[in-house]
């Protein structure tokens, strides 16, 4: 969708994208050199990294500002954002009243959502349904003027988020799938990079989020790409036991507790047919980090909204996958890096 903002509501999300982009690039850059100079061989637990990169480059102004920055980004995007998708309400709202669907688009009015999704994730008021608007919000104005220039999270400045979902989607075992589930979809960018990559496999695309839902099926239907949306969560979906060849999920673990991160593996095991796979991306665990990168990350658990962040990526995923019956087990940063880190695993056919 083209959403033609007026000058001065794109100026101010470009200007937002230009500072993230700056602070990530040129001010982080500039502290991790100065911490990975003073220490050379740094400590390997989590605790004594965040205690050493803090007294390391406490006063450092590029450490300083660049946290500094990051923060009042995360928090000026919906100040910015959520007015101007307001002032093209109409438009928007006769584009996702879609008159010609492609696939289908399942929603739950009864729903309760689970406690954790009152969690205000990134920072967004209300959380991720906090604005009727919110799914095309996020896609088409902060994702495309803010994070992709900028980078969020574990993606870098000047790194392509979209190209890396196409990576990861490179990486399912098979291109043959009949039925492709993939969990916590969001408005479906990995999505449609699974189904550029399986054009001719089922895909059904299960999200919490009824204003993201409402926006990938409206971009679906736009790209006449047949997917079926789904609301529900991930841990719970309602979907036939082994109903599905590929289960997959894009950075959706880091969003929920460790404890409903368990169900979550458990559904997958549950949707699964016998000799079915598993595919999962995520932010590679802290041990595969080096210290100061895995300090500016784990800062996202109290600064960012990522309450779940620390103990989701301090946990062995590897271990809890096995518990649950998986099989053929591996886990590797694409590209030989750490981001996109992907996890591959198998029901056992048996």
């Amino acid at each position: 969708m083209d959403i033609a903002l007026r000058q001065r509501r794109r100026a101010g999300l470009e200007f937002l994208g230009s500072v993230q982009n700056y602070a990530g690039k040129t001010l982080q850059a500039a502290a991790g050199e100065a911490y990975r100079s003073a220490v050379p061989q740094p400590p390997l637990d989590l605790d004594s990294r965040r205690a050493s990169v803090y007294e390391v480059l406490e006063g450092h102004s590029g450490w300083e500002f660049d946290r500094f920055l990051t923060r009042w980004v995360a928090e000026e995007i919906y100040v910015r954002a959520l007015p101007a998708i307001e002032e093209k309400r109409d438009s928007v709202e006769a584009w996702l009243d879609v008159k010609n669907p492609v696939g289908s688009l399942t929603l739950n009015p009864e729903m309760v959502p689970p406690a954790y999704w009152e969690g205000g994730f990134h920072l967004a008021p209300g959380g991720w349904d906090g604005h009727d608007l919110m799914g095309p919000a996020i896609s088409e104005l902060v994702f495309a003027y803010v994070l992709t220039p900028g980078g969020v999270g574990a993606v870098k400045a000047g790194e392509n988020l979209m190209s890396q979902r196409d990576q990861v989607a490179g990486e399912t075992p098979r291109t043959d799938y009949k039925h492709v589930v993939e969990l916590g979809a969001s408005s479906g960018r990995f999505t449609f990079a699974l189904k550029r990559r399986l054009p001719n496999s089922k895909i059904t695309a299960v999200e919490l989020s009824a204003s993201a839902l409402k926006h990938g099926h409206a971009l679906a239907s736009d790209k006449g790409v047949e997917i079926d949306f789904v609301h529900a969560p991930a841990e719970a979906t309602g979907l036939p036991d082994g109903c599905a060849d590929l289960v997959a999920a894009y950075t959706l673990m880091h969003e929920v507790p460790v404890e409903e991160n368990l169900k979550i593996v458990a559904e997958m095991f549950r949707l699964l047919e016998p000799g079915g796979h598993l595919l999962i991306s995520e932010i590679a665990p802290y041990e595969h980090q080096d210290a100061f990168r895995s300090v500016v990350l784990d800062w996202e658990t109290e600064n960012r909204g990522e309450p779940y962040w620390r103990q989701v990526m301090d946990h062995d995923w590897a271990a809890e996958l096995a518990a649950a019956g998986f099989v053929d087990i591996e886990a590797y940063g694409v590209g030989g890096g750490v981001y996109p880190w992907v996890t591959r695993a198998t029901k056992p056919a048996v």
